[in-house]
């Protein structure tokens, strides 16, 4: 089932103090530029060899620009399938031709995500969750992730990487389990310190809501507490998933930002969609990212922020994600909703699926 309630606003918040975070050499992303880097993300990957012609045409006019990073995902499973026997060269790959662009990686090792978690055969259930008698805070689970993390970390940071996450938009599972929260936890600083073991700046994370962050959820402050950053999936939408009038993005994007405090802040998806049954168009599309980068450009605080995404689905991917979108259960997901929700997954793109520009992609450029 595809978990669109954690797109939501959270609602509840917490009036107790914050934890503190780490105080580590990290968190001041020291193997980043020195003052902003703007990036690119791809649906899920960053194999930009798979893109055609026109798209990939506009990454070398975004790298001519100034385009300076890019955010990637990478499950475990996909770096480790069998226990023990590791698979790093599709990703080595990766890195590799982001760093022959001259592109800062930001990779997010996916323990979980939207849909679940994402852990190998064996650990996982197969279907998001985790299986019978494991847990994530097991000293043999997190050993055996840190041989992952052995051979990950000097892979990312030889190719120039300042940041590695260790799972997106988690709140929905660990808001509710005190427990299963606290295992994450335990999982992501263990992680933390093997990463700091091997390269001290090497900034170690998790990325959450945009609601997580404004609302300083239980996963938030658990968070805060284990990482050397937060980092957030930004979009000016409502619960419902209609867009933001253009006169209100500017205060809800000032509001989330807030409770940073000094940052720095890492802004792992900066998302403008522009499906019209959204309320959207091309056209607030295109301003949506103007007034955005405005208010980027004048806070010092953020040091990457990574556009999602390049280009939208094509008719037959977008139909392949309606076709699972609508053949779960979303008992408590309006039709109207959900289709809204189809549109925006397959409608987030700056260029369109032939891989011509929206009005947005100037913008984009000209903020570069």
């Amino acid at each position: 089932m595809f978990r669109w309630f954690v797109l939501l606003l959270a609602l509840a918040s917490c009036d107790s103090p914050l934890p503190d975070p780490p105080d580590t050499e990290a968190a001041t992303l020291p193997l980043l530029a020195p003052d902003r880097t703007v990036g690119l993300t791809l649906y899920g990957s960053a194999d930009l060899d798979a893109l055609e012609a026109p798209a990939r045409a506009r990454v070398d006019e975004a790298v001519a620009a100034g385009l300076g990073g890019f955010s990637f995902y990478v499950d475990w499973a996909d770096l480790e399938a069998t226990e023990g026997v590791y698979t790093l060269d599709a990703f080595t790959a990766t890195l590799d031709a982001l760093q022959a662009l001259g592109l800062a990686p930001f990779v997010n090792l996916t323990i979980g995500d939207s849909e679940g978690y994402n852990l190998p055969p064996g650990l996982g259930d197969g279907e998001g969750g985790i299986a019978d008698g494991v847990a994530l805070d097991d000293p043999e689970v997190i050993e055996r992730f840190g041989r992952v993390l052995d051979r990950v970390v000097p892979v990312l940071v030889a190719r120039g990487g300042f940041a590695l996450g260790l799972g997106n938009e988690m709140g929905e599972y660990l808001d509710p389990s005190r427990r299963e929260r606290e295992a994450y936890a335990a999982f992501v600083e263990a992680g933390r310190e093997r990463v700091h073991a091997m390269e001290p700046r090497l900034a170690v994370g998790v990325t959450l809501t945009a609601g997580a962050v404004r609302n300083q959820t239980a996963t938030y402050r658990a968070m805060r507490a284990v990482t050397d950053h937060i980092a957030v999936n930004y979009a000016p939408i409502a619960p419902d998933f209609l867009v933001l009038d253009a006169g209100d993005i500017r205060e809800d994007y000032r509001d989330v930002m807030a409770t940073y405090g000094d940052g720095p802040i890492l802004i792992q998806e900066l998302t403008c969609p522009s499906p019209e049954s959204m309320g959207a168009s091309e056209a607030w599309q295109a301003g949506c990212y103007e007034r955005l980068f405005q208010e980027i450009e004048a806070d010092p605080r953020v040091r990457f922020a990574s556009v999602f995404t390049l280009q939208d689905f094509d008719v037959e991917t977008c139909a392949i994600v309606r076709e699972a979108l609508f053949g779960d259960e979303l008992d408590d997901l309006p039709r109207e909703v959900a289709e809204r929700l189809a549109d925006y997954l397959c409608g987030l793109g700056v260029l369109r699926p032939d891989g011509s520009p929206k009005p947005a992609w100037p913008v984009v450029v000209g903020a570069l």
